[in-house]
């Protein structure tokens, strides 16, 4: 399983580091205009990868709402692809909200593409007419006939087991995994319990209802330069609560889930870093810090687990929410 993390997270950080590089003139250039206006250009530019990685988070926590019994348990692996709509691929700049960058021209605002947009030849000015860059532009193109909608895959490891009074226990964890510059790790529990056997009359009813709660953290670092000190970091945590209902029909069991999500995320550029502002030759520490949010919000989730070979299961499902996502996992499920 480690080995299928690796991969899944270095595909990510090669598309990632492609886009990097070919932008990464152009990032150095806003940093020319200042903190403050990187700040916030660079978090919208951001905001797709922040959204679909915390909304994928918060995905993938059962496949069905009948606890284990006692010491039962189930070891899985999961991913979910949170994909990214098509709003988001731009974000509208307005010259009204920045201090020293503005649209090379006479218009004032423009749609400038994000991460998971596409290229862009609009023009920007830095401190009115001293410097002029071509805004940074997105990774749609580099992706040419990528297959569907993009999005940000987030694996999970996760171990349910089964403890007192129909209650699951279940832990995420993935130890440090690093991918030439780029290194991962996750930490995340939950709970999920049988809420059918307090409400009386209820237990007759031939289908499971549970309550979960559940909270994900994931800590990501991009090395750029390792003598100078300069990295990159992100962070994302995903807290949820839902309702769950499922019935087991032989070796096929629906579910359905609904409730609301809570994702946090924040990024920071670290190190020391050489620019020129208003003609001078100036050193910026730790420049870039912002947090993302806005990203939770109501789900509904639908889908089924398939059991076969007695403990082997594989589940399928998919969550309309902020960012919908599609998760699917294969593990070892014994009651």
């Amino acid at each position: 399983m480690k080995r299928i993390f690796t991969i899944i997270l270095t595909i990510f950080a090669i598309i990632a580091n492609n886009n990097l590089n070919a932008q990464n003139q152009n990032f150095e250039n806003v940093l020319n205009g200042g903190t403050a206006d990187a700040n916030l250009y660079l978090k919208e530019f951001m905001n797709p990868v922040a959204y679909s990685i915390g909304n994928g988070l918060a995905n993938g926590w059962y496949n069905t709402a009948k606890p284990h019994k006692t010491l039962g348990f189930d070891l899985s692996f999961n991913v979910n692809l949170a994909t990214i709509p098509d709003v988001a691929k731009s974000f509208e700049f307005l010259e009204s909200d920045y201090s020293t960058l503005q649209i090379d021209g006479p218009a004032t605002s423009a749609s400038l593409p994000t991460f998971a947009g596409g290229e862009t030849t609009t023009e920007l000015l830095i401190n009115g007419t001293t410097q002029t860059i071509v805004a940074p532009s997105g990774i749609e193109e580099q992706l040419g006939d990528y297959p569907g909608p993009l999005a940000i895959p987030t694996p999970t490891i996760q171990l349910g087991i089964g403890i007192i009074k129909n209650t699951d226990l279940i832990i995420r964890y993935t130890p440090e995994i690093t991918a030439g510059d780029f290194s991962f790790q996750s930490f995340g529990f939950g709970v999920k319990h049988d809420f059918k056997q307090w409400i009386p009359g209820m237990k007759l009813l031939p289908f499971d209802l549970s309550a979960l709660a559940g909270y994900n953290n994931i800590s990501t670092t991009y090395q750029i330069d390792e003598t100078a000190g300069q990295f990159a970091e992100f962070n994302a945590s995903a807290t949820t609560v839902q309702a769950i209902i499922s019935k087991k029909l032989l070796f096929f069991t629906p579910y359905a889930g609904v409730g609301v999500n809570i994702v946090r995320s924040n990024f920071a550029l670290n190190g020391t870093y050489v620019v020129e502002e208003n003609g001078e030759t100036i050193e910026l520490t730790d420049p870039l810090g912002f947090d993302f949010d806005g990203s939770g919000g109501p789900r509904f989730t639908v889908g089924f687990r398939l059991k076969f070979l007695w403990a082997l299961a594989l589940n399928v499902d998919y969550t309309i929410q902020k960012y919908n996502t599609l998760s699917v996992g294969f593990g070892i499920n014994v009651r």
